[in-house]
């Protein structure tokens, strides 16, 4: 997903967000059948789902999408132009670097190989108990904060990397360096996976 793309989805939730202030039961047994319905269709990713669980256990909460993590090249025509990137290559779990390299190989613009930590959006049943919830993943090192203020809620972790690898088809980075850098994005992947087992403790508790 490129920013434009996360913004104009970021937009949707807090839009979806504002639908449950009238009627909180109908608006979690609209977001659970959506849930549902993407599970049967394998459209979440599996590592994940033991959270979204216990989160959607919660009369409080319902979430509204996830993502458990990610490692990707990225080509981009110009430099903030991200309307028109598009992805090369997009691994969920450790991911080998000829993989990689042959996803840097398709690139003809700008390429980055990008680690995403994993992220979660979740409606509250108010706006004190999205504070709450901010407040506790705040506390316990995660990145957590409201995108709207009827009670919707961001949060991930500080996994994030960004490395600049080839421009133009001209490898910036030769095969031993990128070797260590995938290397790198591999731990900061597992690094931010293991922190939804942490989550879950939280939640336990919440």
């Amino acid at each position: 997903m490129n920013s434009v793309e996360g913004k104009e989805k970021t937009r949707k939730i807090v839009r979806e967000g504002m639908e449950y202030r009238e009627n909180w039961s109908n608006f979690k047994a609209r977001k659970l059948k959506k849930y549902r319905t993407a599970l049967a269709k394998e459209e979440v990713d599996r590592d994940i789902i033991p959270l979204l669980d216990l989160i959607n256990s919660k009369e409080c909460l319902v979430t509204l999408s996830s993502c458990s993590g990610r490692i990707a090249v990225l080509d981009t025509p110009k430099f903030g132009d991200k309307l028109n990137s598009k992805f090369l290559g997009k691994w969920h779990t450790i991911v080998k670097t000829q993989k990689v390299i042959e996803a840097v190989n398709l690139s003809e613009e700008t390429c980055w190989l990008i680690t995403y930590p994993p992220i979660i959006h979740i409606a509250c049943k108010s706006f004190e108990m999205a504070e709450k919830m901010m407040k506790v993943t705040n506390d316990n090192r995660f990145k957590s904060c409201m995108i709207s203020t009827k009670g919707v809620i961001e949060i991930n972790t500080h996994d994030r990397m960004e490395m600049l690898i080839a421009v133009k088809g001209e490898k910036l980075v030769n095969e031993k360096n990128l070797e260590k850098i995938v290397e790198i994005s591999n731990q900061k992947l597992s690094k931010s996976k293991r922190k939804l087992e942490k989550l879950k403790k939280i939640m336990k508790e919440f």
